[in-house]
């Protein structure tokens, strides 16, 4: 049975009728478009038929109108601002979780406030903060409660679980053994903000030129190095500068038994530094303050230490107990004084291990490279290291054919704290996964039957059930190929923040090396980009890209990969209309009443009305009527630009005259605007 309507009844004489081509003018289209929609919204009228009924007319006009509405509304995100909004941005007493540290526009975004409203409040209370720099709870909670919110530190639990299961499982491993250890090298982590000298002063350290071969002068990747003074070993770890690497800076809180903060003498504390020291206190690590650059003119070291005293934190010569040690890196200045404060803090901790017993430690670094295949940087924790020995880390496993120092010298074994590159793992395991020698070769047979085949390569179908749950419209597919898996990770973990739950970047092909023609085929199968890091493209995928119009790009710095999917994902973003509401008003009388327009009295009960406007005409709470033109405004015989709140004048108002006496018009304007995925 047919779902069209019929409208083949016999005519009433009475019944007016409507000519095809009035309607369709009414309606703002073609005639032959009109004829080809009818069917379409259900009405079946023949395509000759010259003049349909007017109930049937007025049917299709609301039909139409109600489509067209719906259609324009489903082109954008439409923002809703009412004068209630306005006046009520103090919100009454709703509780909100804000977390330890966090940037105004994140705190906007949790209070539902626009992000000038909240750096403004910031002012008036004397934070000058930008829009991206870090404030922390207590601050953010004065605010809110200022703006009318209750405030609750989040439950960061979930945020840290997996990081605690695998130090506990780390500690548990170190605590069953309860033989005689020795003294062991103190394992030392170095942070703070992005070009205050990290890298620098690494450099400083092992009289090697680390910092004029990293891109943008941002350490891109964890690398670990041993140094010897006074007869003693240090080990570094050497964590990136880029807040993207947030995670792999955990990560190397975790594992060090020192903490070095680097702080510029010319730049003082930044929001870098204050999350290293987070770190540093969150995991109970040692640290101790390195004011580098003291060599520049517009050095100040009492400021920094001023700074540090303002975060509890009174430096030594304060009668405080945190220690810092002026430096220039550049210049080799004050190196051997920091060493021997490394040291102290050391001999403080009192750092012990067996070297009898099977190895433990945590993975640092994994990538794969073309002719040894996948290869492991790990840190021995506890333990002696022997080729030979058979491996557990994580979900892979394998029997160690090899072993490289830091310098690239083959080793045969390793003790307690030491870096070691290792080769002769099946597949490639995870930055900061525990590992473990075993003694039967049976159990590493048993791990590699319940390992993934491929751990180098993920899976489109893996990464996308991984997705599954995102309520999302659109996405943007993206093929990532990585130098090493440590990149990766933190590559993925910078997508997930700059998601939106409209637009997500659905990463559908991840591997490690150069960028092939495969991987471009791929990419033109699922309608994706292809974004390397560190990684060449071949000339032969190049030339594939070209021909098949695939976006391919690799980067040596994350800011701009990371540029270019925001600007991709903001193409993918539906603009936003603005519907802002100025005013409100009673009417009190009709003047006039056209085919086309009115003429009405009225009364401003709030905020102002305008010329050029739009109006939405409210009966005893209902609407009746939507998107009327304000044309114009009268006061007398004169036509003015606005009445505010409190003053009666006449609206020539345009559209249907369906306007009453007591009815309440909201005056609006409405603004299309381009959204961007923000910084």
């Amino acid at each position: 049975m047919s779902s069209r309507r019929k409208f083949n009844k016999p005519l009433d004489k009475k019944a007016d009728f409507m000519n095809i081509t009035e309607l369709a003018r009414r309606l703002k289209i073609p005639t032959e478009q009109l004829r080809d929609e009818l069917p379409r919204l259900g009405f079946d009228i023949g395509r000759r038929a010259i003049k349909i009924d007017d109930t049937v007319a007025e049917k299709v006009i609301k039909i139409w109108s109600e489509r067209k509405k719906k259609q324009h509304t489903e082109n954008y995100v439409v923002v809703q601002k009412r004068l209630e909004d306005k006046a009520n941005t103090k919100q009454s007493g709703r509780e909100v979780q804000l977390p330890s540290t966090l940037t105004p526009r994140e705190f906007a975004d949790i209070l539902g406030l626009p992000v000038t409203t909240v750096i403004g409040e910031l002012f008036k209370n004397g934070v000058m903060a930008t829009i991206n720099e870090k404030i922390d709870f207590e601050t953010a909670s004065i605010i809110a409660q200022d703006l009318g919110f209750t405030t609750v530190p989040t439950n960061q639990t979930d945020t840290i679980d997996q990081e605690a299961v695998a130090s506990a499982s780390l500690a548990e491993l170190l605590r069953a053994d309860n033989s005689t250890k020795i003294n062991r090298p103190p394992v030392v982590v170095v942070m703070g903000h992005v070009d205050h000298g990290k890298t620098t002063l690494l450099d400083a350290i092992r009289e090697t030129n680390v910092a004029a071969t990293e891109s943008g002068a941002i350490t891109q990747h964890i690398g670990a190095y041993q140094v010897e003074t006074k007869g003693r070993k240090i080990t570094f770890l050497d964590t990136p500068g880029h807040e993207a690497f947030s995670a792999m800076r955990s990560r190397g809180g975790r594992l060090a038994d020192v903490a070095i903060i680097v702080i510029a003498a010319d730049d003082g504390l930044q929001p870098q530094t204050i999350e290293a020291i987070e770190i540093s206190q969150r995991e109970k690590l040692p640290f101790l303050i390195a004011i580098n650059k003291i060599d520049r003119e517009n050095a100040d070291i009492e400021r920094i230490k001023k700074s540090l005293a303002e975060l509890n934190l009174l430096p030594e010569e304060w009668g405080g107990k945190t220690i810092c040690v002026p430096i220039s890196a550049k210049n080799r200045q004050g190196i051997p004084e920091l060493l021997d404060m490394v040291l102290l803090l050391a001999d403080m901790e009192k750092l012990e291990a067996n070297p009898n017993r099977l190895a433990v430690g945590t993975i640092i670094e994994a990538r794969l490279d073309k002719g040894e295949g996948p290869v492991a940087t790990a840190l021995v924790q506890a333990g002696t290291l022997r080729i030979g020995d058979y491996l557990i880390a994580g979900q892979v496993a394998g029997k160690v054919r090899s072993m490289k120092n830091y310098l690239g010298q083959s080793v045969e074994s390793v003790g307690p704290s030491t870096p070691v590159r290792v080769l002769g793992l099946k597949q490639l395991p995870q930055a900061g996964d525990i590992f473990q020698v075993v003694d039967d070769e049976r159990i590493v047979r048993e791990v590699l039957k319940k390992s993934p085949r491929y751990q180098s390569l993920v899976t489109s179908q893996q990464l996308e059930s991984e997705n599954e749950d995102r309520p999302s419209n659109v996405s943007l597919n993206v093929v990532l190929k990585t130098d090493v898996l440590g990149s990766r990770e933190a590559i993925t973990a910078s997508f997930k923040e700059i998601s939106l739950p409209e637009v997500t970047i659905k990463v559908v092909k991840a591997g490690l090396g150069s960028i092939t023609e495969a991987d471009v085929m791929f990419a033109q199968a699922s309608q994706a980009m292809v974004l390397g890091f560190n990684v060449p493209i071949k000339p032969e995928a190049e030339l594939l890209a070209r021909q098949s119009q695939i976006f391919v790009g690799s980067y040596k710095v994350i800011y701009d990969l990371l540029t270019q999917v925001k600007k991709q994902l903001s193409s993918l973003l539906k603009p936003e209309l603005v519907r802002n509401q100025i005013g409100e008003a009673v009417v009190l009388k009709i003047f006039r009443r056209g085919k086309k327009e009115m003429i009405v009295g009225c009364r401003v009960e709030k905020g102002v009305v305008r010329p050029k406007t739009s109006l939405t005409v409210l009966r005893q709470e209902k609407i009746v009527a939507e998107k009327l033109l304000l044309s114009e405004i009268r006061l007398g015989r004169e036509v003015v630009g606005e009445v505010a709140e409190g003053g009666e004048c006449g609206l020539l108002v345009i559209g249907q005259p369906i306007i009453e006496e007591r009815d309440k018009l909201e005056i609006y304007h409405e603004e299309i605007r381009q959204r961007s995925i923000r910084d």
